[in-house]
């Protein structure tokens, strides 16, 4: 393993539990270890993660077996010293250690294999992932669905990754959620076959959830809604990202049942027009298998109207209801289109048992639920066709 090279700096990470086993001997106190990385995957610029064993007093030796793309970037030591990289160390269960990374100015996701093993003989293999360089913190340049940020002080901005059958590590969605309404904003995906296939179908019972803060930033559970159980208000847990969207793993769907991803929707409009858009904009994935459907659903709040869930918390119920559509041809990226190989369109709706006409009736441009929300949509749509392609209304384009 070659020393090391010169790459980024922090941002998000996401935390999850890798291993869990017993230690050996057979009683019936046999000690229980759980270790994990304070993050499994960490966008390019984040320097620093941890190791952290939890369970009886027992020492380890943590070692970097492998990591990928290029010379060394993961060790023990910090690259900030002169002190060589450091592959191997011993901790002790209950006290952190520490890893140190390199900015990664690659346009590849590397990965270093850490194994801890621990006193008594037990062994886990850890898998830190390193995404790809990406010119701001939590975005990525071919991500054609990202808005722009825009700054609050309740918001957080977020983006869940999945593991696809086809297709492999990917991002599943991203969010701009309001802590004090404890409903999103918007919630950003692209939308391809391979997020469908195989088609596993609704699942049931349906895995309503807190989000379980796999990823960073952290969105405690007092500042999401409750919905394990409906909101007890009437109103129904409408998806912002279609469950149906994401049918092609188990864990892929389930995240889709988080409470950042449900907004409280009226039950005639959420089982109604809102239903037949869904289904009508993954018939155009359907008819134009090449091309991804970059989405952004969201919310808008005029009324003030707000609701009390089951555990006594504020929520938002938005006044209306949004969705905003752009496709590419021939599988191009955004940024290599011109305006005429761009299709764009939105979809905006009251959150009342008032819609009963035809989706066409509620087409409008992005540019004009731009102006409603105060968002701007599809940041990477090259600048001298983004007006043109935002003006669009054009039902026919989506065979509406």
């Amino acid at each position: 393993m070659s020393l090391f090279k010169n790459f980024h700096l922090p941002a998000w990470l996401f935390a999850g539990v890798l291993l869990l086993f017993a230690g050996c001997g057979g009683s019936d106190d046999d000690s229980l270890i759980v270790v994990r990385l304070d993050a499994e995957t960490v966008n390019c610029n984040t320097t620093s993660n941890r190791i952290i064993a939890v369970g009886d007093a027992m020492t380890f030796v943590a070692t970097i077996l492998s990591q990928d793309v290029g010379d060394a970037w993961c060790s023990f030591s910090s690259f900030d010293t002169l002190i060589e990289p450091q592959f191997s160390k011993s901790g002790h269960v209950g006290t952190p250690m520490n890893l140190y990374l390199l900015r990664n100015e690659t346009d590849q996701v590397r990965e270093a294999l850490i194994r801890v093993t621990f006193a008594n003989g037990f062994s886990a293999d850890l898998t830190l992932r390193q995404g790809a360089f990406s010119p701001t913190a939590d975005f990525d340049r071919q991500w054609g669905e990202q808005p722009f940020f825009r700054e609050g002080d309740a918001y957080i901005y977020k983006t869940y990754y999945t593991t696809l059958t086809r297709g492999g590590y990917v991002r599943n969605y991203s969010v701009c959620y309001d802590t004090q309404k404890r409903v999103s904003h918007w919630v950003a995906y692209p939308l391809t076959t391979n997020y469908v296939t195989p088609n596993l179908g609704r699942p049931k019972p349906e895995p309503w959830a807190y989000d379980p803060n796999k990823y960073l930033p952290v969105i405690p559970e007092s500042a999401q809604a409750y919905i394990l159980q409906g909101y007890g208000s009437g109103d129904a847990r409408g998806h912002q990202l279609p469950s149906a969207d994401r049918y092609s793993t188990k864990e892929t769907n389930a995240m889709t049942y988080y409470a950042v991803n449900i907004m409280p929707q009226n039950g005639n409009f959420n089982g109604g027009v809102w239903l037949d858009l869904e289904n009508k904009v993954r018939d155009n994935m359907t008819r134009n298998p090449s091309d991804t459907i970059f989405v952004v659903t969201g919310t808008y709040f005029a009324s003030g109207r707000t609701i009390t869930d089951r555990a006594g918390k504020t929520v938002a119920v938005p006044s209306n209801c949004w969705k905003v559509l752009l496709r590419g041809s021939g599988g191009k990226a955004v940024w290599d289109c011109s305006a005429d190989e761009l299709y764009g369109i939105g979809f905006w709706f009251a959150n009342d048992a008032s819609n009963t006409a035809s989706l066409r009736s509620y087409a409008t441009s992005i540019a004009d639920i731009e102006r409603k929300t105060g968002f701007a949509f599809f940041r990477n749509i090259p600048a001298g066709a983004a007006d043109a392609v935002k003006a669009q209304n054009r039902p026919s384009d989506w065979s509406l």
